[in-house]
């Protein structure tokens, strides 16, 4: 049996995290969330939203990484521009994949970002989520 299992989510826990993040996830990620919630891509750990059935391997969700680490990156990095950012994953130097709500692709979705925490700049590295999934040779 595979670590890496998918679990999959419900609509009503996507719904909470929504609530609790004050804002809607986009509907490529809410798709890869209903099947994969919990699921890594590779070494690159995608952040779940918190599910009750499965409280062990979504704790570490989208909702509590964005109250305490990134909260806690914006308050040390005193950047403004990262206020439309919303991390989905942690990657293993410290720097995060976000969506970006001031940007929006063609799909009509947040794009995704790549933030350095040692510079506190963004980079686009794809137009959406569902495009980032495909992406080749994307770290992680």
């Amino acid at each position: 049996m595979s670590k890496n299992k998918s679990i999959g989510t419900t609509p009503d826990a996507i719904t909470a995290a929504e609530q609790a993040l004050g804002r809607g996830l986009p509907a490529s990620y809410v798709q890869w969330l209903l099947v994969n919630n919990g699921r890594a891509l590779g070494a690159l750990s995608i952040f779940p939203v918190y599910d009750a059935a499965n409280a062990r391997k979504t704790w570490e969700s989208i909702e509590r990484h964005y109250r305490t680490d990134w909260q806690e990156w914006l308050e040390n990095a005193d950047d403004g521009d990262a206020a439309s950012l919303l991390p989905f994953a942690q990657f293993g130097t410290g720097d995060y994949y976000c969506f970006d709500y001031a940007q929006t692709g063609p799909s009509g979705e947040p794009v995704v970002v790549l933030w350095s925490h040692e510079t506190g700049t963004a980079t686009t590295v794809a137009p959406d989520f569902a495009s980032f999934l495909i992406l080749p040779g994307r770290p992680g």
